[in-house]
């Protein structure tokens, strides 16, 4: 009995076995329900896609069946009831392991009929937009991929590629579907930061919106949703009434499905359909392995970006550099460089070697003929090729004191040919101040392998005075050092000349600046002239009144004739600092305090500022700022930027102008002067041409004040500088070298 009952405890387990070995080898079968029939590509492109999918990715073997509900033509009742009866009746006997729903109008159709067709089965759905999943309230183990179209993307991609459009025409159509559009883009459309001429095309006969779209204006940004049917009942392909209404559109077309590109559309920001069908079969596959639907909540596709027709925007002519970064553009035929980079990289890397080597062919046979036409050249030929050029040669051996030299250097230093032409007739020529720079120059090139080179005056006979440019350099030796110098004498006269007459244009140029400044404040000038004359006029009419009086109060005469004093010697001041800025003459170095120099700028500017409603304050560091420079040129720079702050300042609020200046003493022993203002700043056109000269953002400008003033504190061994200030404004800063510094 014991050895019965083992043998049969066996016998169950080994069936057990048997059975769970059948069931695993068993193939998973899944049921793909198509919302449309099979003409939909959408759901044709997702079905694909997943099935692919399934098939390579599944550790299971697959069974894959798929039934088309057809209810973009059929929306009744009775058809419904129909293919519910037809598919229970189909599987009934072997339901699926798993249900996928494509489209949708699945879904809803599916958890309406679930409980007649397969109650216990997961379902994995696509193409649900979050407000349907939210009002179906699927059961928990109804899982899938919710399609989240952003509208308001595909409108910020045609905002870009048509940037003057004025009127936007949207259009949906009049199937369930359809409907459920017609409040998500009126809300998209109302709450996009660009307001535009709105049309919907909602709910109309097809012919009526095909009539719409090929009568409007170019500058028109058409969007196509989905027009499943029409105000008449017909039903149709979203995708082909996409690729129709393209065509004869006569706008540009966009729209948020993948299925619209390629078919005339221009593009939007969708979703592929593909990506749709993998993320839904990485699901199915999730829940074929035994994983439970509430350990997997419905979840979006992140596959969602830009895509765009090259050739649809070649026909409107929209440009590819206005596209959003990161955009597929499709269609676009490759060129020979994108198919054959490859080659073309190592063809131009062979082209270049070679020329590379040829070059240095011909570099090395340039080189080679040079060096044997130095050697052919003779010695008459050279001397003649730099008299030619008025150019004299020369080389001296300081241990016999000989010198060989050009016939030209005769003419060049004035000297008769009957004077032997000796390193001390030369020297003999040099003016008396320039004989020491002469001098140190041959001195410095004796111990120096170095060129060395300085100007020097020649006095001639006839007291004519010519510049020479000294070129110096020692010769070296193998064997010890050498002891021979050589070098040329150029005539430099022309240009000292230019350079002098340069000179006083610039000077010339400068007065004119300062001229035109105090032209444009000759009525503030002219203001601040007559402030201390009224107030003498009225003093002096004041004591002729006392004096006139039997007891006459002499304390308040002393007053008043005290007054008459001050005002007096204001008027004086500003008369002087205006003769100051006026004369003209070369530039003068002195000692200049700058703190005295802000001070007396902002003086003579103090009506003008008043006049323009412009308050100023000035931040000196206490301590003595000395510079050597010119007074005059110093507070051109500043009238200038001062000036300029107050014209950035026009269309400034009048609480918020105002003009901070500053000075500050910098590590480096030189003292830096700041101008702030509160105006318009630097536009980014505008950075980097400032100093350019006849280049001015003013309406009347000549571009040649913030030119000069560069030069002129460039003159000075300092740097002008301008930024824009992170509040707001524009600072102008320069720094100036300290007398110290200077002479350090």
């Amino acid at each position: 009995m014991a050895r019965t009952r083992i043998t049969t405890a066996w016998s169950f387990a080994l069936l057990v076995l048997l059975a769970l070995e059948a069931r695993c080898a068993e193939p998973k079968r899944v049921l793909m329900l198509h919302a449309f029939n099979y003409t939909f590509p959408a759901t044709s492109l997702i079905a694909d896609a997943a099935r692919k999918r399934l098939l390579e990715h599944s550790p299971n073997s697959i069974e894959i069946d798929a039934e088309f509900l057809d209810l973009a033509r059929n929306t009744d009742t009775p058809h419904k009831l129909r293919a519910a009866a037809f598919i229970r009746d189909k599987y009934g006997q072997r339901p699926p392991d798993l249900v996928m729903t494509l489209g949708s109008a699945a879904l809803p159709f599916l958890v309406a009929y679930r409980d007649m067709l397969f109650p216990n089965v997961p379902v994995v759905f696509t193409s649900i937009s979050p407000q349907s999943y939210d009002a179906l309230q699927p059961p928990p183990d109804v899982t899938g991929i919710v399609t989240q179209f952003d509208l308001a993307k595909t409108l910020s991609l045609a905002e870009r590629l048509q940037p003057e459009a004025q009127r936007l025409v949207v259009v949906a159509g009049s199937g369930e579907t359809d409907r459920r559009w017609h409040p998500v883009a009126r809300e998209v459309v109302e709450n996009y930061q660009r307001k535009f001429e709105t049309t919907y095309l909602f709910g109309l006969p097809y012919s009526e919106i095909a009539d719409r779209l090929s009568n409007l204006s170019r500058d028109t940004i058409v969007i196509v949703l989905t027009v499943f049917a029409d105000s008449e009942g017909k039903t149709f392909i979203p995708a082909q009434v996409a690729a129709d209404l393209s065509a004869l559109s006569a706008a540009p077309v966009y729209g948020p499905y993948d299925t619209f590109i390629g078919k005339g559309a221009v593009g939007g920001f969708v979703e592929t359909f593909e990506s749709v069908g993998v993320a839904a079969a990485d699901l199915a596959i999730e829940l074929l392995k035994e994983t439970s639907p509430t350990m997997l909540p419905p979840r979006t596709n992140p596959g969602q970006h830009y895509r765009v027709d090259y050739r649809a925007m070649q026909r409107w002519g929209l440009k590819e550099r206005d596209l959003p970064p990161g955009t597929a553009v499709m269609f676009k035929q490759p060129t020979i460089w994108d198919e054959h980079r490859g080659i073309a990289l190592a063809g131009l890397f062979v082209v270049g070697l070679q020329a590379v080597l040829l070059s240095a062919l011909l570099i090395q046979r340039r080189r080679k003929m040079r060096f044997e036409n130095l050697l052919l050249a003779s010695e008459e030929r050279m001397t003649f090729a730099a008299a030619a050029t008025n150019i004299g040669l020369w080389q001296l051996d300081r241990d016999t004191n000989k010198l060989w030299a050009t016939e030209h250097c005769r003419t060049l230093f004035g000297i008769s040919k009957d004077v032997p032409l000796t390193r001390e007739a030369l020297l003999a020529t040099v003016h008396p101040d320039d004989a020491e720079i002469a001098g140190r120059s041959m001195q410095r090139s004796l111990e120096t392998e170095q060129a060395s080179s300085s100007d020097v005056r020649i006095v001639l006979p006839d007291n004519g005075v010519r510049w020479i440019r000294m070129r110096a350099r020692r010769y070296p030796r193998h064997n010890g050092r050498s002891r021979h110098l050589g070098g040329i004498f150029v005539d430099v006269t022309d240009q000292k000349l230019a350079e002098a007459e340069a000179a006083l244009q610039r000077q010339e140029i400068a007065h004119l600046m300062r001229v035109s400044v105090l032209g444009e404040l000759s009525g503030s000038i002219a203001h601040e002239i007559n402030q201390p004359l009224t107030a003498i006029l009225s003093n002096a009419q004041a004591a002729l009144h006392l004096l006139g009086q039997k007891s006459p109060d002499l304390e308040e005469i002393r007053d008043a004739l005290q007054d008459i004093v001050h005002e007096d010697n204001r008027a004086g001041e500003v008369i002087h600092r205006l003769r100051h800025l006026l004369k003209k003459g070369e530039r003068k170095l002195e000692s200049v305090n700058i703190n005295d120099l802000v001070t007396s700028t902002a003086a003579l500017l103090h009506s003008e500022l008043i006049g323009r409603e412009i308050g100023i304050r000035l931040d000196l560091e206490n301590r003595l700022f000395l510079t050597s420079g010119d007074s005059v040129q110093l507070q051109q720079v500043l009238l200038n930027l001062v000036m300029n702050g107050m014209d950035a300042m026009a269309s400034t609020p009048v609480d918020q102008r105002h003009i901070l200046i500053s000075t500050r003493g910098m590590e480096s022993g030189s003292v830096e002067v700041r101008v702030i203002d509160r105006g318009h700043g630097i536009r980014p056109l505008e950075n980097g041409r400032l100093f350019e000269p006849f280049y001015t953002t003013k309406e009347h400008g000549l571009g040649l004040g913030l030119a000069i003033c560069s030069t002129i504190i460039q003159a000075h061994g300092g740097r002008l500088t301008l930024v824009n200030h992170r509040d707001g404004g524009v600072i102008a800063m320069f720094s100036l070298p300290s007398r110290e510094a200077r002479a350090s």
